[in-house]
This record gives structure tokens, sequence and C-alpha cells, in this order.
């Protein structure tokens, strides 16, 4: 019989009826737990039902998906249907346990995540997406759940990799695991896609960047930009309202508002890592950025992150050290410029009035440094001679001295948020003063990482190249002011195999019209 606040009963009428018998059918595994112990109907709304909210009920969420069908034409309305997620509150409390119904090597994959590869993932930034958001739509998601077991694996077998001789057959075995397990999030996620379309977006967008995840740790540049291509797209296309308006996503939606606020910014982030790699990796990164004509003032470090963020995704050219040949681009250099330095203005007012130990912190830190290194490049594009460097040889001096600090006060081996490998590579690459120069390099051998698509000794090893090829011949060096313009790199060309370690290069020095012969570089 239904409540009496669902009007089951209409006035003395109703009551003289004979009850009528209720058909045979299957209860629905679907409803959230209250309307289930209610008996009643429950609207599946989200992220909490209308059912329970209208009468001052709590409602407990909905339970997770035990299958995928992987069979496209298999009528499994668990796979059509929206899973809405508890709200976050409840899945905080969720979080110690993290009590899933999986086999030892998976439960352990994921303890090995939410402990270590969460922590490390953040690098020197505080960051709950991965210490709290994806380990709470795991546990209602089945692809989120295989990705993240996935990862945990393949960053263990990073750890023994790194462990010395007598791990790499564990980490070789482990990281074959990693592949499998992954394959089979990858055919998850497209079950996922093909039954939810343009709805549940945020879990499809998550997803995407769980895949951009794994494979720059397994180091498949290729396959990362393909899957930050595809994030790209769909948050273009859904921001622009060109995705199906029926059983979508709406921006309005509590989904809606996950990717706007938490999803994008952090997909702007990925794209901030891949476009700072000298390769000639293409991406429409436009798509998604905000235009930044005038920077507000912060509020606090995170605003000033994602401000950041923008501005040198932005300012940064398709490789770091290129060069800008058209006049017409002049202006927009500019534009950039003046935004960095309004950039810099704010930032340090808002320093100014936050707590001592928050001015001083890595985040803050680390944001002054790039922001250092950005306007340092992007003056320097204006100038085809590679002796305007040398006019930074202070700057590059503090950039050397602060990242030895952060260095020795972590132990991160493996993070996708920036950090300070690429500091120290565009330090080495264009100081030439022999003393900073040799003591960048010296840091990134001596503190082995990953900072997203960048190896500190891969970068090592082809700045060594680099140094070698610019000061043969030239005797004794002292000072940058040994190092002639004709002798100095100004563009290099890589394609690398971060799998097996392997990168291939090749050289232009200033002034010359062709091209070095390749070489092949191994560490």
């Amino acid at each position: 019989m239904a409540s009496a606040d669902e009007g089951g009963a209409q006035g003395g009428s109703a009551l003289a009826q004979p009850r009528r018998k209720r058909a045979k059918h299957t209860r629905s595994k679907l409803g959230c737990g209250v309307c289930r112990i209610r008996r009643v109907r429950c609207d599946h709304a989200r992220p909490s039902c209308e059912r329970c909210t209208s009468t001052g009920r709590t409602c407990d969420g909905y339970p997770a998906p035990t299958e995928i069908s992987t069979d496209s034409s298999a009528d499994n309305s668990a796979t059509k249907e929206l899973v809405s997620r508890p709200r976050s509150q409840n899945l905080v409390m969720m979080l110690p346990g993290l009590d899933f119904s999986l086999n030892a090597q998976a439960g352990r994959s994921l303890h090995f995540f939410q402990h270590n590869t969460a922590l490390e993932f953040a690098g020197y930034f505080t960051s709950d997406l991965w210490s709290n958001l994806v380990l709470q739509v795991c546990r209602r998601e089945s692809c989120v759940q295989q990705m993240v077991v996935a990862l945990g694996l393949l960053h263990e077998s990073f750890h023994h990799d790194h462990g010395g001789a007598k791990n790499l057959s564990a980490a070789k075995a482990m990281r074959q695991k990693a592949t499998n397990e992954y394959a089979l999030g990858i055919k998850l996620l497209n079950s996922h896609i093909a039954a939810q379309g343009w709805a549940s977006l945020d879990i499809t967008l998550l997803c995407s960047m769980l895949c951009v995840a794994f494979e720059w740790l397994r180091g498949d540049y290729v396959a990362a930009q393909t899957h930050l291509w595809s994030s790209i797209s769909i948050l273009s296309q859904w921001n622009k309202k060109k995705a199906p308006p029926l059983n979508g996503t709406s921006l309005s939606s509590p989904s809606g508002h996950l990717i706007q606020t938490r999803l994008r910014p952090a997909c702007t982030s990925l794209v901030l890592q891949a476009r700072s790699m000298p390769i000639h990796f293409t991406l429409p990164w436009h798509l998604i950025l905000e235009v930044q004509s005038e920077i507000e003032p912060f509020q606090s470090l995170q605003q000033a992150r994602h401000s950041l963020d923008v501005l040198l995704a932005d300012a940064l050219p398709e490789t770091m050290a290129a060069k800008v040949r058209n006049r017409s681009n002049y202006k927009r250099v500019g534009d950039i410029a003046s935004r960095l330095t309004q950039w810099s203005h704010h930032f340090g007012d808002y320093l100014a009035t936050c707590p001592p130990d928050e001015a001083s912190s890595a985040p803050a830190v680390i944001m002054k440094l790039w922001h250092t290194t950005a306007r340092i490049l992007l003056t320097a594009c204006l100038n085809t001679d590679e002796t305007i460097f040398d006019d930074f040889f202070p700057e590059f001096t503090e950039i050397v001295e602060k990242t030895e600090h952060l260095l020795s006060s972590s132990s991160t081996k493996f993070s996708i948020d920036i950090g300070v490998v690429p500091l120290l590579y565009y330090v080495a690459l264009k100081c030439r003063h022999p003393r900073v120069r040799r003591q960048a390099i010296r840091m990134l051998i001596e503190s082995p990482r990953r900072e997203a698509v960048w190896d500190s000794l891969g970068a090592a090893c082809v700045l060594q190249e680099i140094l070698q090829v610019e000061e043969n011949g030239l005797g004794k060096i002292r000072s940058h002011l040994d190092v002639p313009s004709p002798s100095r790199v100004c563009h290099m060309y890589a394609r690398m195999d971060m799998e097996n370690r392997r990168i291939r290069v090749t050289f232009l020095k200033q002034g010359a019209t062709t091209l070095s012969e390749e070489k092949v570089l191994t560490w």
C-alpha cells in the first residue's frame, strides 16, 4: 500500500473498494536504498532522488552496477540507466575502507593507488582529483574502477622498475598485468559510452583523463595525445551545447557543475603538461581555454594556479624553443606578456595577505618559477639571437637554487602535475654558464623522477649531448660569454621512445642551414 505522503488513499471511498491484486514483477535494484525499503518507485534524480528530498528524508544514494555488459545489443537496463552517485559527504565516509568486492590482486592495486599513486600524482600541489574524486567515483563506476586498478598496478611496477636490478623481473610481470587490466578498462569505457552516450559525461571525461595518466606513465605519448585530443573535443562540443540535448549532461546539472569546476581545470592542466614538451604534437587547446583578457585578483592559491595554467597553456608555443617569425604575432606575444605581468602583480598581492607558511609553500614557489620561465621564453622568442638568454643569468641561478630546495623536500617519483623537471631542462638548455648549466643537469640525474611527459634522466641525457655539441672545440668555458652564437643550438627535433628509454635527436645551430645527423640517445 502506498504511503500517505504519496496520496495513495484519497477519501473514504477508496477504503471501501476491494484491494487489487498486484501483478508479479521483479523489484528494481536501481532505486535508492530508502525508496526500496519504503517499497515506492524511485525517480532516480541526481544527486538525491526527489521522492526522498520532497518528504524531508535523506537519500542514501544508489547501488553500483555489478557488471557492465560488453554486448551492445543486450537489453540490459542497468547499462542504460543513469546511475546516480551519492552526495560527496557520503562518499568521503566510504573512502577509508574502500570495501570492494574484488579479487586479491585488484584489491591490492586499489590499495596501492589510494595510499601511493593518489598522493604522488598531485606532486607538489594538493589535488583531491586523485585522492578523493577518483576514489569516490570508482566505487560506483566499473570503468573508472578498472582504470584505477590498472593505474595502481602500473605505478607499482614503476616503483619496482626504479628499485634496482633485483626488482626488474617483478616490474616486467606487473607491467604486463597492468596492460591487461588497462585493456579491460578500455573495453568497459567503450561499453559505458555505448550505453550512456552524452549522459554521464563526467564519467567519460574522468576515464579519458585516467587513460592519459596511464599512457604517460608507460611512456606512450602518441596514445596519450589521442586521449587528450578526444577529451578536448568532447569538452568543446559540450561547452558549446553541440551535444545532443536529450539524455545528455546539461550545464546546470550536478555532473555539469563537476565538469565545469573540477574536470575542465584538470584537463587544462594536462594540456599544459603536453604543450610544455619540445616535441611536435599539436592539440586544439584553444577550444577549452577561457579567454583571459583581464586577470582578476586571486582569493586562493587554487584560483592563482588555474589562472596560471590557462595563461601558460596559451603562452607556450608548440615547442617552447620556437621563435616568432611572423610579425603579425608580435601583438599576441605582447598581450600574453601583459597578462603575465598582471598575474604576477595579483599573485604578489595575494601572497602579501596570506599566512607566511602558505606564501613560502612549495606550490607558491613553483608557480613563481613557472611564471619566471614563461617570461624568459616569451621575451626570447622575439629575438633570433641565442645570446638573448645571457641577460637572464640571475633568473636562471634563482630557479636552480629554489628547485634544489624543492627536490630535497620531495620523494615523489612520478606525478601528473607541473613540477621542476621542465624548469631545470630549460635552464640547462638556455643558460650557457658552465656552473649553473651543469648543476641543473646534475640535479636531474641525482633526483630521478617522471613528471607527466617529462623524464628527468631522459632530459639530462639530451642536455649532456647538447652541452657537448655547443662546447666542442671551444677550450675552457668559464662563463656564458665563452659560448659564441654560431656554437649554440637554436632548435632541436626529437622522436621519443620512452618505453625503451631511447630518443632520436637532431640539432640546428644558430646561423646554420642544415640539421645535424640524427643521433640515438639511451639511458
